[in-house]
């Protein structure tokens, strides 16, 4: 609720409804309800306990919003990693979800 009422405040109204809905995938739903807290992410406590989150590595694959969603093999073609550039609509949905995110988790 809180990253969609930062997004409207910004006007990504659509983003503001649309945040998250991988969440409602099955390896991130099932991810979701086993290793939540309420206090820490629970793909932080799945990567505790599984060494990786299969969560998290669907949900930034699928999800503008990350930063890591825009990281890719470099175009030069020396398979190094480089970031692309993120549009303006998307840093400021990632502004609000670390926002919320900062909230839900610290108070």
């Amino acid at each position: 609720m809180l990253v969609m009422q930062g997004c409207f405040r910004c006007g990504l109204y659509w983003q503001g409804l649309t945040h998250d809905l991988s969440k409602l995938s099955p390896v991130e739903f099932w991810a979701g309800a086993k290793y939540w807290q309420g206090t820490c992410s629970p793909n932080n406590a799945q990567r505790k306990a599984e060494g990786y989150s299969a969560a998290w590595l669907h949900h930034k694959g699928r999800n503008k919003h990350h930063l890591e969603y825009w990281i890719d093999y470099a175009p030069n073609g020396d398979h190094a990693m480089a970031g692309m550039r993120m549009p303006n609509r998307y840093v400021a949905e990632m502004v609000c979800d670390r926002i919320a995110a900062s909230k839900n988790y610290k108070g």
